[in-house]
Parts: structure tokens; sequence; C-alpha cells
């Protein structure tokens, strides 16, 4: 029987938005968008665009064609007007999100020293780390108003590397996304923290993904885990909430494509997830980020070993890590540092654009940086149970959503009594405390050994249902 493997970020997943490309008469791919009039570069260079030296960036990017089509406009414009060049962009596409990405540049450097790509862009800290220990990562030069302004750790997390091989170009936070008209209608109060979406009145109302297919949602259940001071205690929050699974989604994404239409009226997601629905659907979906039960995990941004172009690669890095470059994850569309075609509604990086455009932001944007916005993560335990708590919620009620659904229905029929509810909350042996977390995580590095662990806690998680759903459950 085949698990799902352990990992953390899974990353963005790649959207298409051709149709609202082709209405506005734009190409995310088109080598001159938004580059200057060629008044201005005759004035400067004597030059039309045409006439300029044209130089090529190669990135690789699990990045939607928005965010590629927002940066590479801008970072032409400014390009052309800086350095006299004329730059062309090849986005090239493996398939697949950022483990895709992470698995192709591991088989290309096996074979070879260079993979004819400048730049990686995107996909969560984690895998940057790997790329950065096995060496395939080219440094980068940070410029000091950048290290001024983008803090070396916070929230117990890593913002930059400290040799320079990659450093966070945005923040992405988890919260609670609603639909705001089928909750007035059902007269239940809005939900702002974790705990509220395990409260009986959301029974069978929330729409979750699967942590074994989706690494965002993985990480929502971390932060749910990690807003409790222990492991015991976080479990029981998030199991609280599992057992009101309306269902459970292949990804966090198809979980928030449920809200609009009221299959389901709630989901946790990633702030970038929440955001962009509510762009579409503003009366409509609400994304609210719960104050101090989340921290704001680095998207980051680095340069591969041996890159095409070392000098654009670096260039680009600096755009995108420069008050200018970060404007862009926030502003709406119409102000003059902003976006051209559609708002991209993530959190800036960089402390100063927060300060900068106070009250110029997008309303769903938050300072991560005030005072009491951010949990601080234990990073012990985040490593030692981000991969193993995919394997527990998948055998715990993803495999067995019906038991745990009836488990949880009984629990709310009879007024949850302690002994039923101390019961529906036990774990298993092996991950009953933090240090047979430590211990179970390592076993799990085997195939067979997780096979045979989640197999276990299949078996476990069902029994206890079981026993919580009948009638004289002690």
């Amino acid at each position: 029987m085949n698990y799902p493997h352990s990992g953390r970020f899974a990353g963005l997943i790649l959207a298409v938005v051709a149709a609202l490309l082709g209405a506005c008469g734009e190409s995310p791919s088109g080598p001159t968008a938004g580059a200057p009039g060629d008044d201005a570069l005759v004035r400067k260079y004597g030059k039309t665009l045409a006439e300029l030296p044209e130089v090529k960036l190669v990135l690789i990017s699990p990045h939607n064609t928005d965010i590629q089509y927002e940066y590479e406009t801008a970072y032409a414009r400014y390009h052309a007007e800086a350095f006299g060049e004329r730059v062309t962009f090849e986005w090239r596409d493996v398939g697949g999100g950022s483990s895709s990405i992470l698995n192709h540049l591991r088989n290309v450097y096996e074979n070879a020293e260079r993979s004819g790509i400048d730049v990686v862009w995107g996909g969560g800290d984690f895998n940057f780390t790997r790329m950065a220990a096995e060496g395939i990562l080219h440094t980068m030069r940070l410029k000091s108003e950048v290290r001024d302004n983008i803090p070396d750790t916070f929230g117990g997390l890593a913002m930059c590397d400290p040799d320079g091989l990659w450093c966070g170009s945005a923040v992405s936070g988890f919260g609670i996304f609603y639909n705001k008209q089928l909750l007035d209608r059902m007269r239940l109060p809005t939900p702002a923290r974790w705990e509220d979406l395990g409260s009986p009145r959301f029974f069978d109302l929330v729409g979750l993904a699967d942590p074994a297919q989706s690494g965002s949602a993985a990480a929502s259940y971390e932060m749910i885990v990690q807003s409790e001071p222990t492991w015991q205690a976080g479990w029981a929050k998030l199991l609280s909430i599992l057992g009101n699974a309306k269902r459970f989604y292949a990804g966090a994404g198809d979980a928030a494509e449920a809200l609009p239409s009221g299959e389901a009226l709630v989901t946790t997601c990633i702030d970038f997830y929440g955001t962009n629905r509510m762009a579409k659907y503003p009366e409509t979906l609400v994304y609210l980020s719960p104050r101090g039960q989340t921290s704001f995990n680095p998207d980051p941004i680095a340069i591969l070993k041996n890159p095409v172009n070392p000098l654009l690669a670096q260039r680009f890095v600096d755009f995108v890590l420069s008050a200018r470059g970060q404007a862009l994850w926030a502003l709406p569309v119409g102000h003059a540092d902003g976006p051209s075609l559609k708002a991209l509604g993530r959190q800036p990086i960089r402390r100063d654009v927060y300060e900068h455009y106070a009250g110029e932001l997008l309303p769903s944007i938050v300072n991560p940086y005030e005072v009491g916005q951010t949990m601080e993560v234990d990073t012990q335990l985040w490593n030692d149970s981000y991969g193993l708590l995919r394997q527990l919620v998948w055998a715990a009620a993803v495999r067995n959503v019906d038991f745990l659904k009836a488990a949880k229905q009984r629990l709310i029929e009879t007024d949850f009594p302690p002994e039923r509810v101390a019961l529906f909350n036990r774990l298993p042996d092996n991950v009953a405390t933090r240090e047979r977390v430590a211990e179970t995580n390592r076993l799990l590095a085997d195939r067979k050994q997780r096979d045979l662990i989640v197999t276990g806690w299949v078996t476990f998680f069902r029994d206890q249902y079981r026993q919580v759903a009948e009638e004289d459950a002690t």
C-alpha cells in the first residue's frame, strides 16, 4: 500500500490567466512588455528599444502567470532605462509545482555542472534550504539597504540564508477564509481564531485539503498545532477542526474554490489563495489572518549554480528585493508603483514597504512586523513534526473521515463528556509525546517503516472513533 511522502512546503499552484491577458491585449511572454518609450531611450542611449542589445534571463518558478507578467513587465522597463539593454524572459516549465522543480534541478545537477537556468524563484524555504545544502545555488550579493530591511530571522524562522545563497522575496501567512454571505444567512459568528473552526456550530461546514497532497495545507495545520502550548493540546485543537470537515479536497486551492459556490463555508489556507479569490468575489469572500496564531514564512529567490548570465541574474534579484520591486506584491492596480493588470495580493518581506505605503496597500495585507501579529514558531517542533503531521492527519482524518465525523457528532450530541473527549483526542503511543514524535519522524524516512507506521495509525484511529461513537463509550 502506498502512503503519502513526507516533505515541506509544496509551494504555489501554477494558474492560467490567458483570458484576462488576452482581453487586455497583453502577453506575459512579450519581450518588450512594459518597456519605456523609444523617445526616452533615444535621448539616453541614442537607440530605440528594438536597437538595444538583447540579453536573456532564464527562470524556473512555480509562481503563477500574473506574478510572472507583472515582474517581467516592471523589470523590462527598469532594465532598459537603467542599463540600455532589452531583456527577454524565458520561464522554464517542468510540469507541477515546487517539488517538481526541486526534483528537476537535482537531476540536472547530478549529471552536469550547469542547468542553463539563471534564477529559481518561489516555492517555500524548505526546498531552498535543501538546494543550498546540496550545493546547487550561487552566492548572491545583497545590498546593505536590503539587509537593513529584511531581518535574518523573524518569528523563529530564517528569512535569508546566512551565506547569501537564498533570500525571502515575500512572506506567506496562513489564515481563515470564509463565505460571508453564507455565514450571515446561517447566523453564525465570524470565525477569527483557529479554535473557532472547531466549534460544534461549524460541524460539516469546513472544507479542508489533504495535507499529503498540499504543502500549504500541511503548513496551516502545523500553525494550528503550534498555536497551543503543548503538542498534545495542539493536536486536540487540530482534531476538533478536522472533525468538522465537510470533505477533504485534493489541494488547498480546491478547498478555497469550494467557497464561492457555497459548497463549503470556511477553510484554512495560505494568504494568497484567499486574497486572490477575494479580489474576484469582494462582496462574498473574506480572508483574515488570526492575530498571533500564524507565522509568516519566506518565499525565497536564488541564483542557480553556474548561471548563464550571472550579472543579469543578480540585477533581477536586486530588483525583486528593492523597495520598488517589493511594492508590486501589495499595491492595487492604478497605483504609480503598483502592478499594471492585476493585484498580486502578496505580503512583502521588507519592513520599510509597510511603513512607506501605509494606508495605500491592499485591504487584505497585514503588517507582520506589527507587535502581536506574528506567532513565534518552535523550529525544532516544526522540523520534527511537519512531515509527520502530513502522514498523521492523512491517517486520522482523510483516510478515516466518515468514522471521524461520526465520533465528532457523537461528542456534540452528548455535550462533550470529558471521558469521551479524552478518548477522542488520544494519540498513538509513538506520537504521544514530543520525544516520541521526533523518534517516529526519523523512522518515517524509511519507506517500509513509513508504510507500517501509517497502516498502524489508520487502524488505531478507526478503532478509537468507533469507540467514541458507541453508546457506552467510556
